[in-house]
């Protein structure tokens, strides 16, 4: 088993602690609070899985790294049913709460693992798509979990880390102090994009990111901050802005 760094240690039992005790989320709660915040991220997950149909509708074999309870999953598989979909969080108490979202919309994930991006039990080159939605600020370790994701793709396989929050170098302790003050239970990070871009490509990647200013479910302000970004999309390179990320592992890599 690989060693995961202590600050992916201390990152996960902040969020054990989270999905242990949360009312709205912790095992057994299953609150109606829960799904109706849950399905509005599922219309913005799903708009975007249209954007990269391509990539889900080859794979055959689907991981879900950082799934928290597996609602994207589910709507993956409910999607893609031939597609084999497992879902991996790294806290046990997400991922036992997974038959919510399979009752919500119709599908049944193939498997389901608790294990953390950064150390996956599953074998090597045995995947062809590996994604996240709104989870890998949360890795802290992002060179590590690019390196398993690139260990257990398929030779030409890809990665998607999607709708994540992201800033230019400048910006970048002001954006994290902003996030945390938003949200106090679990220590939230914004990804600097030309340096994961960078770690991705030293992992054998090839990397590319699309900014994607989306003000859907946001406050008046920073809705209208969003707005802007899409009409002057020069912006998005140089202020905090939403990202999707594609990494491919190489045909030369396999």
């Amino acid at each position: 088993m690989v060693r995961v760094a202590e600050g992916v240690t201390s990152q996960v039992a902040h969020e054990r602690r989270f999905w242990e005790n949360d009312p709205l989320e912790r095992p057994g709660s299953d609150s109606l609070e829960n799904v109706l915040n849950k399905a509005v991220d599922a219309a913005i997950f799903n708009t975007i899985v249209d954007q990269y149909a391509h990539a889900f509708e080859q794979a055959h074999h689907v991981l879900e790294v950082g799934g928290g309870q597996g609602w994207a999953s589910c709507v993956v598989k409910r999607r893609f049913p031939l597609a084999h979909v497992t879902l991996t969080d790294a806290v046990d108490a997400a991922v036992a709460s997974r038959h919510i979202w399979e009752r919500v919309f119709g599908a049944r994930l193939d498997d389901a693992i608790a294990a953390p991006a950064q150390a996956l039990p599953i074998a090597d080159a045995t995947m062809d798509l590996v994604f996240c939605f709104a989870a890998a600020h949360h890795f802290v370790d992002y060179a590590a979990a690019l390196r398993e994701a690139h260990r257990v793709l398929r030779s030409g396989g890809r990665c998607l880390w999607l709708y994540e929050p992201t800033t230019p170098r400048l910006w970048h302790g002001i954006a994290e102090s902003r996030v945390n003050r938003k949200r106090v239970d679990v220590p939230e990070h914004v990804i600097v994009p030309t340096q994961l871009l960078a770690t991705a490509r030293n992992v054998g990647f090839a990397a590319t990111a699309v900014f994607a200013p989306e003000g859907f479910r946001r406050g008046r302000l920073t809705s209208l901050y969003y707005n802007v970004l899409s009409v002057v999309p020069m912006l998005t390179r140089l202020l905090p802005c939403t990202a999707h990320f594609t990494f491919v592992k190489q045909a030369a890599d396999g």
